[in-house]
């Protein structure tokens, strides 16, 4: 099980001439080994009361720890006098503190389209995070979330609709690199805290604003709820503890069976076998769907439970081919039995068509490939392995010049072994052949027949017979 999920017993704790919330951060950090011995960490401080106690408590550990500290700030400029405060506030801090500090101001926060201000400028404070690390060579960063905000995201999760995984809350250890050793530490016991340190904190006015749902959650809805339980904060902290590691657990069984079911895999395609998906459990097909999308998209930010169900719904439709379309140009189609996630239509095929005059070597430039013609004796033709990517055909009854292209609507031709026409797309259904594959497969035409279908047959009134003379021996590579 990963360890950002699991937290170890840790035992000796009480016995140190600690404070008591200092007592919990250490065994948080300890619990979840979130720091090494000799770590350089980078300190989140945005000089409200949550990173001022983070930053006090780390100050305090960093001898017992063997860590160095480094103080970052980022001022977002939505607020222009309170963050000239804010940053003033947290030089002094690090200064007091003899802590070297990182600083950096958003110049211009703008929403893209479709996303709002607070995730513009959640990536712009991640993009300093990721440079302060880099820059500075640390290897972890320091984040104040605490239980309440665990609390409140739960709760958020929830009213939103969620399943495990967002009732997993806030993790204490994000890719191995931002910890939050706060997260077992209520609100109450922060401000204590401070207060018994005689510590001062900025208080941010935007967190008094309910036009932001997690505000008007610690604001409004908490407050009513904890009428009817008192311990409500901490029971939500222990409901994320213990769905995060079965979410873990759920999520590393899927994991092994997702490589066990990939057909095909690239940078932004990814390819599995229905039939072995279609035999699994629904919570780890849910699962895997997932870590599909994760893998072709980088995150699951704007999906939810509706795309994950759409995708289910595709997987049990009983059409051989369909298309779900997904946030941010996911693509994923069900072609008979495998199932396709991409970001992104597949570039299609344009229409081709090449006259060859002779025999030679020719390139099919549209799809990357290369058709050879060659004659051969009977004996060679008798030696031959006979693979799908060649044909052999009566030569004298081929009428010259021949032409290579690409499928076109109303095709059709007598397939070998059949009695009488047959549409070149019900060949292409019958075998399987993805739509948006279908213009990719080169198609050998003799005067107005055609002779074959690359990969899938020739035909019957061109094939090799006992009285055949000349063969043409025809590849694709």
């Amino acid at each position: 099980m990963s360890l950002s999920s699991f937290k170890f017993p840790v035992s000796g704790i009480n016995k140190l001439n600690l404070h008591p919330t200092e007592k919990k951060a250490l065994s948080a950090i300890l619990g979840y080994r979130m720091i090494n011995r000799g770590d350089s960490v980078i300190v989140a401080v945005s000089g409200g009361a949550d990173s001022v106690c983070l930053l006090k408590i780390l100050y305090e550990l960093r001898k017992r720890l063997n860590i160095s500290l480094t103080v970052a700030h980022f001022d977002h400029g939505l607020r222009p006098k309170e963050d000239e405060k804010e940053t003033e506030f947290v030089a002094n801090l690090a200064k007091r503190l003899n802590l070297a500090l990182v600083c950096d101001k958003a110049t211009k926060l703008t929403k893209a389209p479709g996303s709002s201000i607070e995730e513009k400028a959640r990536e712009m404070r991640y993009q300093f995070f990721q440079k302060a690390i880099d820059e500075n060579h640390a290897q972890k960063l320091a984040l104040g979330h605490n239980m309440n905000d665990q609390a409140e995201t739960v709760l958020m999760h929830f009213l939103r609709g969620t399943g495990l995984t967002g009732l997993s809350g806030i993790p204490p250890i994000r890719q191995n690199c931002f910890i939050r050793p706060l997260i077992d530490i209520t609100r109450d016991e922060i401000h204590t805290y401070l207060k018994q340190n005689g510590a001062s904190f900025i208080i941010d006015s935007s967190n008094r604003e309910t036009s932001y749902l997690r505000n008007k959650i610690r604001l409004e809805l908490l407050p009513i709820l904890l009428d009817y339980q008192p311990k409500l904060v901490e029971h939500l902290g222990e409901l994320a503890f213990l769905s995060r590691q079965e979410t873990q657990f759920i999520d590393e069984e899927a994991k092994k069976a997702l490589k066990k079911i990939i057909s095909n895999s690239s940078k932004h395609s990814l390819e599995l076998s229905l039939a072995t998906f279609n035999n699994l459990s629904c919570s780890i097909q849910y699962r895997i769907i997932r870590q599909a999308i994760e893998k072709i998209k980088g995150n699951l930010r704007k999906i939810d439970i509706r795309h994950i169900k759409s995708i289910i719904n595709l997987v049990n439709s009983d059409k051989p081919q369909a298309k779900a379309n997904l946030p941010e140009n996911i693509i994923v189609k069900k072609i008979y039995n495998m199932l396709r996630f991409s970001l992104g239509d597949m570039i299609k095929t344009d229409n081709f068509s090449y006259s060859i005059n002779n025999l030679g070597r020719f390139q099919i430039h549209e799809i990357n490939k290369t058709i050879s013609f060659t004659e051969i004796s009977k004996d060679d033709f008798m030696l031959s392995a006979h693979s799908p990517e060649e044909a052999f055909l009566d030569l004298d009854k081929l009428k010259w010049p021949l032409r290579a292209r690409n499928f076109r609507t109303g095709d059709k031709f007598i397939p070998l072994g059949i009695n009488g026409f047959k549409k070149v797309k019900d060949i292409f259904i019958d075998n399987k052949v993805p739509s948006e594959e279908r213009k990719k497969i080169p198609i050998l035409v003799s005067h107005d027949d055609i002779v074959w279908v690359y990969g899938i047959r020739i035909d019957d009134r061109y094939k090799i017979k006992q009285e055949t003379k000349r063969i043409l021996r025809c590849k694709v590579e």
